[in-house]
């Protein structure tokens, strides 16, 4: 009796400090739809797009005005969102800057991508764009820069 008190008491101290435990929090705070700009990693079925620069095929939703804008591969685009229920998006049709691409072809996907989302999911620094429940795009979190003055 007395050693299955002391299991018992064991098993509950290891339960405690280990769901208490400073690995198991996360070092970065949760990423939001809205807390991060963010870059394609690959367009569904594993993708990758040629890009002539590394700010390329990036993607940033602003929730104050419930714009989106970002960066194909050498032309800018923009639009606006609305969040209809939680991880569902609805998306305006994007206005965009005209010049030739280099890599043309790989940017009218991108564009053609983002015409079709109609959910996310976001899964640790990944955002993961979706059509009907299937990935179409995987970005990836990178830091939003101030631009307000110190």
């Amino acid at each position: 009796m007395k050693k299955s008190i002391i299991a018992t008491g064991a098993a509950a101290l290891l339960f405690f400090v280990g769901a208490c435990c400073g690995c198991r929090s996360s070092k970065t705070p949760a990423h939001t739809l809205t807390s991060d700009s963010w870059q394609l990693v690959e367009l569904g079925g594993g993708e990758k797009l040629a890009s002539t620069d590394d700010d390329s095929y990036t993607i940033t939703f602003d929730a104050a005005e419930n714009r989106l804008f970002g960066c194909g591969d050498c032309n800018r685009y923009f639009g606006t969102y609305k969040e209809v229920d939680t991880r569902v998006l609805e998306m305006s049709p994007m206005g965009s800057t005209r010049m030739m691409c280099p890599n043309q072809t790989d940017e009218d996907k991108f564009f053609k991508m983002l015409s079709q989302v109609d959910s996310y999911t976001i899964d640790g620094d990944n955002l993961m764009l979706q059509k009907g429940g299937e990935v179409i795009a995987v970005f990836e979190a990178i830091p939003l820069i101030s631009t307000q003055a110190e």
